[in-house]
């Protein structure tokens, strides 16, 4: 990698950084309308992850999972009350610790994806959907896995498995979340490569 490849990668993190905390602490994250309620901070962990690879999905993941983690001590929704009154410790695990997990993974997609020379837009659009559900996929396991023993999940778990509990919460909002995120990313994965900040691997010569 030359050095300019290196500054790029570092101004294009740096940004991808700034953006995920600008989203995940101020309503330009999110979308509400009426019942609809749309988070949009997957989409720069998704660039990040495509641009960068593992290593920079891991890193905006963090970024995702510290602003998750602030907002829900500062601002903390019903269920946060709950969860944080039985444990402060487990509620940053549960906000940080799927994010990071969700960024990594992301960034492999990205790689194999580059590994298999499919298209920047192909690429960006799978990295994209992939973030976004497994941020749902994560993020309600390590729910059940670490307040699976409290009365609140209980309540909201019943008696169905895990695989049914995360189907059952999957409703308009996160489909439209999963959607948002495929087609952002794609786009913007185009556009990047395009402007040459992604690298891409070189194509075979023809014989």
């Amino acid at each position: 990698m030359t050095r300019n490849s290196k500054t790029k990668d570092l101004v294009l993190m740096g940004v991808m950084t700034a953006i995920i905390f600008i989203m995940g602490l101020t309503p330009i994250g999110f979308i509400k309308t009426g019942t609809l309620s749309i988070t949009l901070i997957p989409i720069p962990v998704a660039i990040a992850a495509y641009a960068l690879g593992p290593v920079g999905g891991t890193l905006a993941g963090l970024s995702f999972g510290i602003t998750s983690a602030i907002t829900a001590f500062i601002k903390p929704d019903k269920t946060m009350v709950v969860l944080i009154s039985i444990s402060v410790v487990k509620v940053a695990a549960l906000c940080i610790v799927p994010r990071v997990l969700v960024g990594f993974c992301a960034g492999m997609v990205a790689k194999l994806m580059k590994g298999l020379k499919v298209t920047s837009a192909m690429g960006g659009a799978l990295t994209g959907f992939s973030v976004a559900f497994l941020n749902t996929v994560f993020f309600m396991s390590s729910l059940v896995a670490l307040f699976g023993n409290s009365e609140a999940v209980k309540a909201m778990k019943g008696e169905r498995n895990l695989v049914l509990f995360i189907i059952a919460i999957v409703t308009v909002n996160v489909i439209i979340e999963w959607v948002c995120s495929t087609v952002i990313t794609s786009y913007v994965a185009g556009a990047l490569t395009k402007a040459r900040l992604i690298s891409t691997p070189a194509k075979k010569a023809e014989a």
